[in-house]
């Protein structure tokens, strides 16, 4: 609070005349300015500062009342006053009542006795002086501040001085705390911004995850090795790995830009991918389509580049590249690099597709050699140096990360990954990263001779019978590759002899998942695990999928209709033996079981 020290004025009648007794010395005068200054300065809100300017006003200037009103461009409205009016106090227009008049004209007005101003007067009006200042700064005009007294003659024109010097400070003050609020509402737009921008961006990662998995089973001994990482939370680096009995297909592609337009790019290519993948058709094909389909939506000057390599049972594999950086074959046997590329110029941009501008060769893998698939991000990174990554400096750290593997019996594809992506962080250390990146390190078993040599034994004592000797090398070959389909598929038969149900779950389940095969005959050696082992959900699952592959499999419909006995639902398994009836019209043991199953729904029906 001020600690002023002076006498507290009077009005007196003298000689007709109303003089005022007492108030404020030029010391005071001093104080009260310098104070009112470092008050308002330390407001950084409006109903702060609108609170501290009545606080001074009430201390300084002894008012019944007092407004602070602030022009919103259209009316002064009351925004703090000390005690409300008779009336409600009411917003004016520029030239209306005395603040009205002072705002408009941009001069203080003292008014020492109201009553011979009727025009400012309102309905049940008290006030009789008044001292009215304008807030205004850099000739904007932002409102007024006027203190009210009942008594007549009250304030002289040294108050109306100081009135003035204080609504320069408010106004000064109203500037500082109105750039402070846009400050804070601009910061506040901004991180609201940020904030969607981020939860976008994690959708966008999460839409993204579930087209790009970097957890890839083996298939046929070729174990598949991934370091992906976007630049943000989104990538414009993509790839699929698409599996079938015969051959497993790996596509990489790195399109034009980063963030969320490049990812949404990668979300097109993964939707017409697939199309041509499951449709089985060829690689320059597959390439065909994706440039038939997708450049047409694609943005002006906005391209990917890609890569398609597919591997066959015999290890063979042929490739066609489409502007994407050449990858690497590894011979583990010679220790010797194999730059692979042929011609094919990226896809989007807008020509005619020739096929003869694109080359699909075939080469050979042989144990332990690797393929090594990458987008420039990799290479193309630089250290803090100002040096490139580089293809040279890439094969150095996978020629090292062999020799350790060779060292290290326990060592596998996956600690050649780490060894090189170690190195690489190593060498570009915290420098700014520039595109998102992937390395993909398709392995390909150096024992593989052996395990099919073993897996041979396994099957002809299979066959001959020897359930139990071909079980124990079968077991061996499964250590030795967990993801060998045709060892895979005489542990599910020989646990199928053995009526090891969990077993027989197991090991169909990871045939299909390691191989890709649709054949219906896996599925139901699934169906029969599940069904056995009284998982009714799944083993309807099951069957019903080798119905949709194959719908005239007898055994399928005796199961399914089985499931749904045990499950008491009577109504469901005649449906699925009369649809097997469709299929099968005259055979005598569907015809049979479909009496009794509805025998047991009437007799359900009337126990109910």
């Amino acid at each position: 609070m001020i600690e002023l020290k002076y006498g507290k004025r009077k009005v007196l009648n003298y000689r007709g005349s109303r003089i005022v007794v007492g108030g404020l010395t030029a010391q005071n005068k001093i104080d009260i300015l310098l104070y009112i200054s470092k008050e308002l300065a330390t407001s950084n809100d409006e109903i702060t500062l609108y609170n501290k300017v009545l606080n001074l006003i009430t201390e300084i200037f002894e008012p019944d009342n007092s407004t602070l009103r602030i022009f919103d461009g259209q009316y002064l409205n009351p925004v703090a006053f000390l005690n409300e009016n008779t009336g409600k106090r009411r917003p004016l227009l520029p030239g209306e009542g005395f603040s009205g008049a002072v705002f408009l004209e941009g001069k203080s007005k003292l008014i020492l006795d109201l009553k011979f101003h009727p025009e400012f007067l309102d309905r049940f009006e008290t006030t009789r002086c008044v001292l009215c200042a304008p807030i205004s700064h850099n000739e904007e005009k932002l409102g007024t501040i006027s203190i009210e007294k009942t008594i007549p003659h009250f304030y002289r024109h040294e108050d109306l001085e100081i009135l003035e010097a204080m609504a320069s400070q408010i106004a000064l003050a109203l500037i500082k705390v109105r750039l402070i609020k846009k400050i804070i509402e601009e910061k506040q737009r901004i991180q609201k911004i940020q904030n969607q921008l981020e939860w976008d961006l994690k959708m966008g990662r999460t839409v993204q995850e579930q087209i790009i998995n970097t957890q890839i089973k083996p298939w046929n001994s070729v174990y598949f090795h991934i370091h992906y990482t976007p630049m943000v939370e989104v990538s414009g680096d993509y790839f699929h790995i698409h599996r079938t009995k015969e051959h497993v297909t790996i596509f990489i592609a790195d399109v034009s830009g980063h963030g969320v337009p490049a990812a949404l790019v990668t979300i097109s290519i993964h939707h017409y991918l697939k199309n041509c993948l499951e449709r089985g058709l060829g690689l320059i094909e597959t390439i065909e389509e994706l440039q038939t389909y997708i450049a047409p939506i694609l943005p002006e000057g906005v391209y990917f580049t890609a890569q398609i390599i597919r591997i066959y049972s015999d290890h063979t594999y042929s490739y066609v590249n489409a502007g994407h950086p050449k990858f690497l074959h590894f011979s583990y046997e010679k220790k010797e690099f194999y730059e692979r590329d042929t011609t094919g110029i990226p896809l989007g941009f807008s020509f005619k597709f020739h096929k003869n501008q694109y080359e699909e060769f075939v080469n050979e893998l042989k144990p332990g050699d690797f393929l090594i698939l990458f987008t420039d991000g990799i290479i193309e990174q630089r250290n803090p140096s100002e040096e490139e990554v580089g293809l040279p400096r890439l094969k150095s750290w996978f020629l090292e990360a062999i020799q350790n593997k060779e060292h290290n019996k326990d060592s596998d594809g996956r600690n050649v990954l780490t060894f090189i992506m170690n190195q690489w962080n190593d060498f570009v250390r915290h420098h700014r990263k520039t595109d998102d990146r992937t390395l993909i390190l398709i392995e390909y078993l150096n024992n593989f001779e052996e395990i099919k040599s073993l897996q041979k034994k396994a099957f002809e004592f299979y066959k001959r019978k020897d359930y139990s000797q071909a079980e124990v090398i079968a077991k061996t070959v499964f250590d030795m590759d967990p993801s060998y389909g045709n060892n895979l598929l005489v542990l599910t038969k020989l646990s199928i002899i053995r009526k090891d149900w969990e077993k027989v779950i197991e090991y169909s389940s990871r045939y299909i998942q390691h191989t890709g095969d649709q054949n219906p005959d896996i599925y139901f050696y699934l169906g029969i695990g599940y069904f056995y082992n009284k998982n009714f959900t799944d083993a309807k699952k099951t069957l019903k999928k080798i119905i949709t592959l194959r719908p005239e499999f007898y055994r399928a419909y005796i199961i399914l209709s089985l499931c749904y006995i045990k499950e008491k639902h009577f109504f469901k398994a005649k449906k699925i033996l009369q649809n097997a009836l469709k299929i099968f019209p005259n055979d005598d043991k569907i015809t049979k079981f479909l009496k009794k199953v509805e025998s047991y729904e009437k007799a359900t029906a009337s126990f109910y």
